[in-house]
C-alpha cells in the first residue's frame, strides 16, 4: 500500500468512528454485555405491548408512550432511554441503549398505526354504508312522487 492509500483508509476509518459515535453506538460494548434484566425488560413490553388486553396511549409533547394492561395489572412508561414497569407491587426503571429503546418505540408506534388504521376502515365502513342507505332513501322517495 503506497501513502495515499494509508491516509485514506485511515481517514476512513476515523469518519467511521465519529459517524458510529454520533449514533450512540459504542465500540467496545457487545450485545452480549447487556445485563438480563435488560433483556426480561424487552421482552416484558414487546409481548405487552402484543397482548390484546393492553391500552395505548402517546403524550406527544413529553415524548411518552404507555402500555396499560388491566387485567394483568402492568403499567409499563417507555420515555427517552428508559423504560419504567409497574406491577402495583414494585416500580422497576431500567435502561436501555439506544438500538434497543428504538426498536420498542417502533414496535409499539406500529401497534399503534395498526390500531388507528383498522378504525379507519371501520370508521369509513359504516360511512359508505350510510351512503348507500340516504340513496335508496332518495331513489325510492323519487320513485313514489312519480
Amino acid at each position: 500500500m503506497n501513502l495515499v492509500q494509508r491516509i485514506k483508509r485511515k481517514f476512513k476509518k476515523v469518519k467511521l468512528r465519529i459517524y458510529l459515535w454520533e449514533k450512540g453506538v459504542s465500540m467496545f460494548k457487545t450485545p452480549e454485555d447487556i445485563l438480563g434484566y435488560e433483556k426480561t425488560c424487552i421482552s416484558i413490553c414487546r409481548r405487552l405491548i402484543a397482548h390484546e388486553d393492553s391500552k395505548y396511549s402517546i403524550a406527544p409533547v413529553s415524548d411518552k408512550r404507555y402500555i396499560i394492561n388491566k387485567k394483568l395489572d402492568i403499567f409499563i412508561i417507555i420515555v427517552d432511554n428508559r423504560v419504567e414497569i409497574t406491577n402495583h407491587v414494585c416500580p422497576y426503571v431500567v435502561r436501555l441503549n439506544e438500538r434497543d429503546i428504538s426498536k420498542l418505540k417502533r414496535q409499539f408506534d406500529d401497534r399503534v398505526e395498526k390500531i388507528r388504521l383498522d378504525f379507519e376502515k371501520e370508521m369509513h365502513s359504516g360511512i359508505n354504508n350510510s351512503l348507500h342507505t340516504i340513496l335508496e332513501k332518495v331513489l325510492k322517495d323519487g320513485e313514489s312522487e312519480d
